[in-house]
């Protein structure tokens, strides 16, 4: 019956303590620090003793060796009365222990719950007769568990468990009462983390912003070799546009794509006619294309010219040409547009007629807007009356 009724308190206070333990959150002790610890609690005394279990209240001191030891002398007063053969004793107990604890920090997650194991010796000292007439002073052996939790790094709340046994010295005997408290741990002092001044926090690297890329062509200006090639546009590795002909013009300006390597080309990628000039505006002149003043009709001499142009263009069945007509200023304006129209629609009849398929040729009249020398000699007018070739897609 004795040890069924030591051990259920003990149960129930194991529980409270591992509850609160797996409840809480986080620790912490610190080497050197003084600890002040108030408690409150119950005795439940060895039936031999005779005593009637009461509270007790005292006061712990301790100092922390190191996080994990430190080491706590205490006092317990319990105002209990007892019954013996000469009659009611009504004086107090006395409990004094020096402890031992040792603070299991490795097993709390983050630092607030600190679970610890104690063992001790000491002394209990008891009225023996009634009326005050004397004391026993037994020496005493302890042992428990004990929960902190910190609610800041200098108060935690705590709770322990001690089984304390007192040895009488009469034939080795010893009873075995049970302890348990709680109170709270105040410490001073120790070694706190150190934390510089108006230190910044710690805050992750930054993520390294990614290389330059100004055209947005996929290809860093590190290593860009054409840093300003318009948006969108497809480029090489070395970030210019793609030339899949090779043939200097880039895919996206070249109209006449998949040129022969080798092939003389113009700005537009088109192949160049080896009998035709490119003029400034980069249209093909041929040589003079004549006909008879004020009128649209070709002249026999002009033929051999436009069979040439035939033959290029039968030779590159992908070119396709804008026939331009112009004029010198001499006659009305209107007149003159009229006339330069004229001019190139019968040249798109004659090389139709050579065999050049008519979706392939364009029309289009100048007049007389685009002079390419002055009208004011013969020779002049002659260079301005005129038929251009362009290539178009």
């Amino acid at each position: 019956m004795e040890l069924i009724r030591t051990v259920r308190p003990v149960a129930a206070v194991a529980c409270i303590l591992f509850f609160l333990y797996a409840t809480a959150v986080c620790a912490e002790n610190r080497t050197g620090a003084l600890t002040v610890s108030p408690f409150f609690g119950r005795v439940l005394f060895d039936n031999d003793l005779d005593y009637n279990n009461d509270t007790i209240v005292g006061l712990g001191l301790g100092y922390h060796l190191s996080r994990n030891f430190a080491a706590e002398l205490s006092y317990g007063r319990i105002d209990s009365t007892r019954d013996t053969p000469a009659g009611r004793v009504d004086g107090p107990v006395d409990l004094y222990r020096l402890e031992g604890l040792y603070h299991l920090d490795g097993l709390s997650p983050c630092g607030k719950t600190v679970p610890y194991l104690a063992a001790g010796l000491g002394m209990m000292s008891f009225d023996s007769r009634p009326r005050g007439s004397g004391r026993d002073n037994d020496f005493a052996l302890d042992y428990g568990i004990g929960l902190k939790y910190f609610v800041n790094p200098d108060v935690a709340f705590r709770a322990d468990v001690r089984h304390v046994m007192n040895f009488r010295g009469e034939g080795d005997t010893s009873n075995h009462n049970l302890l348990y408290t709680f109170g709270l741990a105040l410490l001073f002092g120790g070694e706190k983390k150190a934390v510089e001044p108006g230190a910044a926090p710690v805050l992750p690297a930054p993520v390294p912003a990614p290389p330059a890329d100004s055209d947005s062509d996929g290809v860093p200006d590190s290593r860009d070799a054409c840093p300003d090639t318009p948006r969108g546009v497809a480029v090489d590795p070395d970030g210019c546009p793609v030339d899949s002909d090779g043939d200097g013009v880039p895919d996206y300006h070249d109209r006449c794509p998949g040129t022969p390597a080798g092939t003389k080309v113009d700005t537009r990628g088109c192949p160049v006619p080896t009998q035709a000039e490119i003029t400034e505006r980069g249209t093909y002149s041929f040589e003079s294309i004549y006909f008879d003043t004020g009128k649209s009709a070709i002249k026999p001499e002009s033929h051999p010219v436009l069979d040439g142009v035939a033959r290029y263009m039968t030779e590159y069945p992908d070119i396709r040409l804008e026939v331009q007509g112009h004029t010198d200023n001499v006659g009305p304006e209107e007149l003159n547009q009229r006339l330069s129209e004229a001019r190139a629609n019968a040249v798109r009849s004659y090389l139709i007629a050579a065999g050049v398929a008519g979706d392939r040729l364009t029309v289009r009249g100048y007049g007389m807007s685009i002079p390419v020398a002055s009208n004011d000699t013969v020779q002049g007018r002659a260079k301005n009356r005129r038929i251009e070739f362009e290539p178009i897609e």
